[in-house]
């Protein structure tokens, strides 16, 4: 940042820092944050008059708070090992930190950087912290160094401004399958508190979220009817999810969840409900069995299991809706089948991305995505709009929810086309996207923000959602069951896109009828 030279009329600017730990979304980690001050000599402060000199005195000088929580169970924290390399020497507003209380640490300096370090310890738990906020317009950086067993959040990725805040939380790890470490979710303890914000973070942490985790998860068809996801979460994707049932089962009187994501179970559940003019849909997941030693992994696909969300007098069915919340968490890949085409005579069903449209809820266009094309798919939209590789304050924890036409077409029109939707890692645009994408061409399993599944249309291995009346069936060419967007491109001939070495079927499925060979 280009700084201005002072008025030799006016006072030395004054800069206060303070001990910063920030965006720890899991530990170890180094946040570079916004240099605060870059601003003090700008030239709108360069050309104060002496009249306000005074009064904007102390808004010159910077502070930076950093308020640490410990949300460690039966373990008191205790600070110490305070050190400044220059400034000065941080201090704490209390130096014994007790479990749900907490202590505020700050540091400043007058005259250059301020750069120092302190620790959070008890038990076996260890917090080094260590900060280096350089006087000038660099940027501050904070280390935050959990010991094993051990992780941290923090409300922001960078902090900036005269007087900038911080808020950080301290916790024990959750053991995930990998060896390491992701946050809990404060959100299935009682009492319920939303910390999705630290835990959402903590996925993104070294280890959690390899191919390695994902190999770890191949096998073979669950007890419930579909292949288990590979769980990032250390066991915790089904306690959440059977939040999300409840919200779905019981509607407003469930108040569990952060807003956004009850918002979102219940556009699901009126859809699921309301969308077809013959009643409540009915999921379909194809039946996949793993081939011992492949890699990536090669499913047989021998049939289609139905999950009827309601039964006959139209009452929830909770097993049918904690496998799809589960199959969406995962991040599978469901179709809403909509188009005409595709449906028996007389029924009709909306289109998600229509019905999402009319529901008033926040969405994000997505800058594209790989589905149905072999180059960009430009339909796709996001449900929130998550601008960074960081979840936001007081966030739920479904932050990349995207769906989009079968069609790469805008213009296509209703009965046209299908939707599909899909929970992925991130949304596009950052890091976080990019290093799941990498990850999924070594697998080819779908990669969400919780987990990964081998459900994707890439496999030939789509979810359904549709109509009464409407039934899969396995065949020869497009191995799953076609449908508008995944017809085959010729006789003979799947969609460019098909991945089918993926997938085997049985020999004796029936040719592809000639009504789902594109014209």
């Amino acid at each position: 940042m280009t700084r201005t030279k002072p008025k030799l009329s006016m006072p030395a600017q004054r800069r206060h820092f303070i001990k910063g730990s920030a965006a720890l979304a899991l530990s170890p980690l180094v946040t570079a944050l916004s240099a605060c001050g870059g601003d003090a000599g700008s030239p709108a402060a360069a050309s104060m008059s002496a009249k306000d000199t005074a009064t904007n005195r102390s808004l010159a000088g910077r502070s930076m708070t950093i308020n640490l929580t410990n949300w460690i169970p039966d373990l008191a924290l205790a600070y110490g090992n305070a050190a400044s390399q220059s400034g000065s020497q941080p201090q704490a507003s209390a130096a014994q930190i007790a479990v749900g209380q907490t202590t505020a640490v700050s540091a400043s300096n007058s005259w250059g950087d301020c750069t120092g370090s302190f620790s959070l310890t008890g038990g076996d738990a260890s917090f080094a912290v260590s900060y280096v906020h350089p006087f000038g317009s660099s940027s501050t950086t904070v280390t935050v160094a959990p010991s094993s067993g051990y992780v941290s959040g923090a409300n922001a990725a960078t902090f900036s401004g005269h007087d900038a805040v911080a808020n950080v939380n301290l916790y024990r790890g959750v053991a995930t399958s990998s060896g390491a470490w992701v946050a809990p979710l404060a959100l299935l303890g009682t009492p319920p508190r939303n910390n999705c914000q630290d835990f959402a973070n903590s996925m993104f942490g070294s280890g959690i979220r390899s191919a390695a985790v994902i190999q770890s998860g191949y096998q073979s068809t669950g007890p419930d009817g579909y292949v288990p996801p590979a769980d990032f979460t250390g066991g915790q994707l089904a306690g959440f999810v059977a939040q999300w049932v409840q919200r779905w089962v019981n509607g407003a009187s469930y108040t569990t969840l952060p807003g956004a994501d009850a918002q979102l179970i219940d556009s699901l559940s009126s859809y699921v409900q309301s969308a077809a003019n013959n009643g409540p849909l009915t999921m379909w997941v194809p039946q996949i069995t793993y081939q011992a030693g492949s890699n990536p992994a090669v499913f047989n696909l021998t049939g289609y299991q139905p999950f009827a969300f309601a039964d006959a007098a139209g009452n929830w069915n909770a097993a049918s809706i904690s496998a799809f919340l589960t199959l969406l968490a995962a991040g599978s890949h469901l179709v809403a089948i909509s188009a005409t085409s595709d449906l028996p005579a007389g029924v009709s069903m909306q289109a998600f991305d229509t019905y999402m449209g009319a529901s008033g809820l926040t969405t994000a266009v997505d800058i594209g995505n790989s589905h149905y094309t072999s180059l960009l798919n430009t339909t796709g939209k996001y449900y929130l709009s998550v601008g960074s590789d960081f979840a936001p304050e007081n966030c739920g924890l479904i932050l990349s929810f995207l769906y989009g036409r079968t069609v790469n077409n805008l213009l296509a029109g209703s009965g046209t086309y299908n939707t599909f939707i899909q929970l992925e890692g991130w949304q596009a645009g950052g890091s976080h996207h990019n290093a799941d994408y990498d990850t999924y061409q070594q697998t080819l399993w779908n990669i969400s923000t919780y987990g990964a599944s081998a459900y994707s249309e890439k496999r030939a291995t789509s979810i359904f959602l549709a109509p009464a009346g409407w039934t899969p069936q396995v065949y020869q060419t497009t191995l799953m069951m076609p449908y508008v967007g995944a017809y085959a491109n010729s006789n003979g001939t799947p969609q460019s896109w098909l991945n089918t070495s993926l997938v085997t079927i049985p020999p004796g499925a029936p040719p592809l009828p000639s009504r789902y060979v594109a014209s």
